[in-house]
């Protein structure tokens, strides 16, 4: 099976959330999602994270396709991720065609001890994404 994949978390949210609300930066340490492993899902697929200081690796989990970004944190709860190769593609997944130029800036809201909400814009559109990034419980 081809998937055409844009790189969900770029395009798709997952959890839509009231966006009114202010980010609650000022009574959370953010820092504990620095690095770490992470997952998130958009039916049917589940996507898994692993974030390091340099970068997020982001795994298709049913195409065994594995990419990975370059990670710039700008401060605890704001940071850039910037296309940088694909690590394995076993499957031949298509990409969209201008996916080597992603940089998506996130916004980490709504924090909880177990997952938050990231809010997310790229340079491809000027479309706010809202994602529910979840803490594996085993890293």
């Amino acid at each position: 099976m081809k998937f055409y994949w844009f790189f969900p978390l770029l395009f798709f949210a997952c959890n839509q959330v009231d966006d009114s609300n202010k980010d609650n930066r000022e009574s959370k340490n953010f820092r504990e999602w620095r690095v770490g492993n992470f997952h998130y899902s958009h039916d049917p697929y589940k996507f898994l994270i692993h974030r390091t200081s340099e970068f997020q690796e982001e795994f298709l989990l049913q195409e065994g396709l594995l990419v990975r970004f370059k990670i710039d944190w700008k401060n605890d709860s704001v940071y850039v991720v910037k296309f940088d190769s694909i690590l394995s593609n076993p499957n031949h997944t298509e990409l969209a065609f201008d996916f080597r130029q992603i940089q998506k800036t996130c916004t980490i809201t709504e924090v909880t001890s177990s997952n938050y909400i990231e809010r997310s814009v790229t340079n491809l559109n000027d479309i706010t994404n809202y994602t529910r990034i979840i803490k594996n419980r085993r890293n």
